[in-house]
């Protein structure tokens, strides 16, 4: 992920370079390599471990419970992501944003739910091993958890691009470098970490195991074929991410972040053999209704429907 991170800095300088040799003036105008270009870069050492220790949370947390609840619970990223907002930037939720978070939070509690009925069902059926009845249910609120670092990297993406105006390919690839140096290290020190299973599933039933996935990579072409995708469409993710943070806001970024859950889950349902749960529908179809709310998807137009008067003073406020 971080090598894929690491390649926008590559294009970055590619460019800077290819739009000096037409003129100064294209490198300073250029939406991709206008900014402050010469800024403090630790300053994204920060977002960058909050990124690093986020992810490798929901990976272990992957381990555990399903690729659909995985995405769903993701979600939860707006409520931190709108607590976080309040003292960095002094956005008060009003109660449509409210309500909204109140949503969130009840899809997340029945997706959940729904987890914790598989299992005990499959306790029912004697599928799931002594002392892993709760694995999946563990994973979920790993999953919640880890979104607190995720809505803390975005938050603070954003208030750096805004108040130093990086250029977003640059901010990318410099987290890239410091996730990428900083993993290096630990993964030495992970190598030699037992944890056993669930929580492992590598031939030494180590934290990690660099050496096995290399081998695996090198004897499976359809990892190698994945690994090479990833490489590719993960700088690709990160710098629409951090734009959209920059131009809208951190909030509208991880909404649209959660819109892929519905692929995730028809692909679960499909591919992955994971049996479908009424619950999981319903609580995505609220959390879905939450996301709404709080972005004002379609609300404003209802709202000035069903009450003109009510809607337009609302309006009127907004803009003041």
């Amino acid at each position: 992920m971080y090598l894929g991170m690491m390649g926008n800095l590559v294009v970055f300088k590619i460019l800077i370079c290819v739009f000096k040799l037409r003129s100064q003036e294209m490198v300073d105008e250029h939406k991709l390599t206008k900014g402050n270009r010469n800024f403090n870069v630790l300053l994204l050492w920060m977002p960058a471990m909050c990124d690093m220790i986020g992810m490798s949370t929901m990976y272990i947390a992957l381990n555990l419970t399903y690729a659909s609840s995985f995405q769903m619970l993701r979600g939860s990223v707006m409520i931190f992501t709108a607590i976080l907002s309040f003292p960095c930037f002094r956005r008060i939720p009003n109660f449509r944003e409210l309500f909204g978070i109140f949503l969130v939070i009840v899809g997340l509690i029945i997706v959940g739910l729904s987890d914790w009925k598989d299992q005990e069902e499959k306790k029912k059926e004697e599928q799931v091993s002594k002392g892993h009845g709760n694995v999946a249910i563990i994973g979920d609120i790993m999953v919640v958890a880890s979104q607190f670092l995720t809505a803390s990297e975005s938050v603070l993406e954003e208030r750096f691009l805004l108040a130093k105006d990086i250029p977003p390919l640059q901010a990318v690839g410099w987290e890239g470098i410091f996730g990428f140096s900083t993993l290096i290290v630990l993964m030495i020190a992970f190598n030699f970490i037992y944890v056993g299973e669930p929580y492992a599933s590598n031939p030494g039933n180590t934290l990690e195991n660099p050496i096995d996935a290399l081998v695996q990579i090198g004897n499976n072409w359809r990892i190698l074929v994945a690994t090479i995708v990833a490489i590719i469409s993960i700088p690709i993710y990160y710098f629409c991410a951090l734009s959209v943070g920059a131009e809208l806001s951190a909030t509208t970024r991880q909404v649209l972040d959660s819109m892929r859950t519905v692929i995730v889950w028809i692909v679960s349902c499909t591919a992955l053999d994971q049996e479908f749960h009424y619950l999981q529908l319903i609580g995505f179809l609220v959390l879905l209704t939450g996301m709404a709310f709080y972005n004002d998807v379609g609300c404003s137009v209802l709202r000035n429907k069903c009450c003109p008067s009510k809607g337009q003073a609302e309006n009127q406020e907004e803009q003041r």
